[in-house]
């Protein structure tokens, strides 16, 4: 009787965190959505307009920032309509083809500044159009294709979404090291492609590596403390296109004279500040200057009785 009765408070327990959770996850997926569809629609045309500009410099970019907008639909489309499991396959597809557009972008980083005589030499629009689409049919490999539906099991899944981990992680490494020895570079260029891959990297650990592992755990351990962890999880994975429109920042051309400009903008205000302060310590500068702007708006005469007096 007592085991029934601690099995009913469990089973009430679970489900008024299931229901709390849903509410939960309700709100924030919207509030999330109405930020994240706005900025990445944006951020695709504002990288449409540096592609004219920069041809094969931001294609990555642009494909990652689309499968993020894929993952947004699902979260609008699963939390309004329904949660069939074919939207969790065309999410899990695009999270895949995300991540791996992600180990792109660190690889063409470190081209860049390991190999840029080659990098120069080879890149091209073309080929990093191929690539892409070559990208989008990969996760096909990891995925049980039963005509006309696409599964996604756990460890296969898992086995995808890792695979880039290890080659961001060595991109990261060899271009620190490839910085320290890039002579030609300015400090400025060197901050914003080593800041793109801390990035990159920053984004795969803290967003996506604690929702794969929780999802391996949660296939052989199902407890109520394991499901709370991994929801929390899958909201910080929800982050993660988000944090992928911040690239935009590093392949804006003008970037640099962007910064530039904020430090001019700092520099005349301290300028203007020295100046107020040195003419308000000497008062005698300040006459000067009035009688010589005095002498430059009166005759020629006038003002050299004016600078005798003086």
């Amino acid at each position: 009787m007592e085991q029934h009765n601690i099995s009913i408070g469990i089973n009430e327990e679970w489900e008024n965190f299931l229901r709390k959770q849903d509410y939960a996850y309700f709100v924030f997926v919207s509030v999330l959505s109405v930020v994240e569809i706005p900025v990445m629609i944006l951020t695709l045309i504002a990288l449409c307009f540096i592609i004219k500009s920069r041809p094969a410099a931001s294609v990555f970019v642009s494909h990652l920032i689309l499968s993020d907008l894929i993952q947004v639909i699902y979260m609008l489309i699963k939390t309004a309509i329904s949660r069939s499991y074919k939207l969790y396959t065309a999410y899990f597809y695009s999270l895949i083809v995300g991540l791996y557009f992600m180990a792109c972008v660190a690889f063409e980083r470190y081209l860049l500044v390991s190999h840029p005589i080659w990098y120069k030499s080879h890149q091209s629009l073309k080929l990093s159009c191929f690539i892409s689409v070559i990208i989008w049919f990969v996760p096909l490999i990891f995925a049980e294709i039963d005509p006309p539906d696409i599964y996604f099991y756990t460890l296969p899944l898992c086995i995808a979404c890792l695979i880039p981990y290890p080659i961001i992680i060595l991109c990261f490494a060899g271009t620190w090291r490839g910085l320290s020895r890039a002579i030609s570079m300015t400090p400025l260029k060197r901050k914003l492609i080593l800041g793109s891959l801390f990035l990159v990297l920053l984004t795969y650990t803290f967003l996506i590596l604690p929702f794969l592992i929780l999802e391996f755990i949660t296939d052989f351990v199902y407890s109520i403390v394991v499901v709370k962890f991994y929801r929390c999880a899958r909201l910080l994975v929800y982050v993660n296109p988000l944090a992928d429109c911040l690239l935009y920042l590093f392949m804006r051309p003008d970037v640099g004279d962007l910064m530039k400009s904020v430090r001019c903008c700092r520099r005349y205000q301290r300028s203007n500040h020295n100046r107020d302060e040195h003419s308000v310590v000497n008062p005698q500068n300040s006459c000067c200057t009035v009688v010589c702007c005095i002498s430059a708006q009166e005759p020629a005469s006038h003002s050299l009785n004016t600078c005798s007096t003086v």
